[in-house]
């Protein structure tokens, strides 16, 4: 998800015949030069996939209460399954605004008030709840950090079970609300607040979220390709994610790529679809067709930032060539989406790709991702505007990077060698000369073993746990990391030896 991204690219940084399935529902937009804007989209999209090393994509349009263009680009798994616009894929953040739609189905309804405090909500008194609303939990000004939520992510990942969300919820309010008195806060975006929602939802419903979400938004909104689990997700053609080894596209099928406690602020999965489905109701004042699922005061509620640049509830506002835009980007292992709303036009645009690595964001703006800068080239083509940059390719970046480790690798093998050379070759007074005990010498191998004992510090335990979520998501670098940190070990060890063997010259000829 959003701020996932950001941790990894701080810790990993630092260190197709095209197979396609289409249809099209409603007008299609007039020609131009004899050209449909279609077919523009559809040239513009198989070349992004290709500089970006795409397997797979889906892409809506719509406009109005209509939808404009489906298609699916590239292919769902390494079998050549064929995308298509009823193929799930992971949802990511984008989620968050069903959990939002949920709280306010039950505001409407008289069950949750948005300014009560979440102490009314929840099953005992944490201390710290009765400062805290609903509304700030939607907001994301309930003063919660991200960085703080891969702890839980870290421990649940095995809990896939109906309580995992509860488990989730009451382990983010032991953690969190801490607080003894009323304290505005500012826009930080965090997972925890979306978890407890859903757990607020399960309370206040008395149904599970995911039975809530599916009787409540996805059967009215005919989401007939859109699961709440994983297992679901699988049996119905769910898209395989894919991570980038030094470049190359690897299939995941790891436990990380649903979180099941998690799942109310993005672990849900849906089709390009279903999705179009979704954004004709948010454009539509909550209705699709014959069904409402929020009232429009609702809609624009959860659309409206309570300060400019900040979060409404699940949505974001930013800026494509002078348009506001509101919108969301989604990221899960394997998985990336990003969905725009263009108010003024009435315009909605959805994008999915079936891959995703910290190498796909871009820095220092990491919200932005690949499927964002697609989804931004789309609603321009439809403007007739120009595309825009679309930043370095994956090849591009990865020649940089690799470059960056062969480099490194062999200066680190070079200055290795030489050690062994005069460890283990003759002796001479030369040697003698440069490894007499001093602190200096010290130093440099303690500094030689500092690498392994702070990998192993950090692998064992989780001290850091953003660093076992950024060797999850990135784990090419961090591999390379860990041979280059036992490389450094046997270097220091070989620098004890030439010590001993220093000592012991000096002895004997003393």
């Amino acid at each position: 998800m959003k701020f996932s991204i950001v941790a990894i690219i701080l810790f990993g940084l630092f260190i197709f015949p095209l197979f396609s399935s289409a249809r099209s529902d409603g007008s299609m937009q007039e020609e131009r030069s004899g050209t449909s804007v279609y077919s523009e989209i559809d040239a513009y999209i198989a070349r992004e996939m290709k500089r970006q090393r795409l397997p797979g994509l889906a892409l809506g349009i719509v406009q109005g209460n209509r939808i404009l263009y489906l298609k699916g680009y590239g292919q769902a798994d390494s079998s050549g399954r064929p995308v298509t616009p009823e193929t799930p894929f992971g949802l990511g953040s984008i989620g968050k605004s069903i959990t939002a739609i949920a709280v306010l189905q039950l505001t409407e309804s008289g069950k949750i008030d948005l300014d009560a405090p979440i102490q009314r909500y929840l099953p005992t008194n944490f201390k710290g709840a009765e400062f805290i609303s609903v509304r700030q939990l939607l907001n994301q000004t309930s003063g919660f950090t991200q960085i703080s939520t891969f702890s839980n992510t870290l421990s649940s990942v095995n809990n896939q079970y109906q309580d995992a969300i509860e488990k989730n919820a009451l382990s983010y309010a032991e953690k969190f609300l801490k607080q003894t008195k009323q304290t505005e806060h500012p826009y930080t975006y965090s997972n925890a607040n979306y978890v407890l929602l859903g757990y607020i939802v399960q309370r206040v419903s008395g149904q599970s979220y995911g039975d809530y979400v599916k009787e409540h938004i996805f059967e009215p909104l005919s989401m007939q390709d859109s699961y709440v689990t994983l297992e679901e997700a699988a049996a119905h053609g769910l898209a395989t994610p894919y991570r980038r080894i030094f470049g190359y596209n690897v299939a995941y099928d790891g436990p990380f790529v649903y979180i099941g406690g998690d799942s109310p602020a993005g672990y849900m999965y849906t089709s390009a679809k279903d999705m179009s489905h979704y954004l004709i109701a948010q454009m539509n004042g909550g209705r699709f067709e014959e069904d409402t699922v929020l009232t429009s005061e609702s809609i624009r509620l959860m659309q409206t930032e309570p300060v400019p640049g900040t979060y409404a509830m699940g949505w974001s506002s930013d800026d494509i060539n002078g348009l506001r835009v509101i919108g969301s980007p989604g990221g899960s292992l394997g998985f990336q989406a990003q969905t725009f709303i263009v108010p003024e036009q009435q315009l909605g645009v959805i994008v999915f790709a079936n891959v995703l690595d910290a190498i796909d964001a871009e820095w220092p703006d990491t919200h932005v991702i690949t499927t964002t800068h697609i989804a931004s080239g789309v609603i321009n083509l439809l403007n007739e505007q120009p595309i825009g940059e679309s930043g370095l390719s994956i090849s591009q970046k990865y020649m940089l990077i690799n470059g960056l480790l062969f480099i490194l690798s062999a200066w680190l093998l070079y200055t290795t060698a030489r050690t062994a050379k005069r460890c283990l070759g003759p002796w001479s007074p030369d040697n003698s000369n440069h490894t007499k005990i001093s602190i200096k010498v010290i130093a440099r191998i303690v500094l030689n073993f500092a690498g392994l004992f702070m990998i192993l510090l950090l692998s064992m335990t989780q001290v850091v746990p953003v660093w076992h979520i950024a060797t999850i998501f990135q784990p090419d670098v961090f591999l390379w990391l860990k041979m280059m940190t036992v490389l450094m070990a046997l270097k220091g060890s070989m620098e004890i030896i030439r010590l001993v063997r220093s000592i012991w010259h000096e002895k004997h000829q003393s």
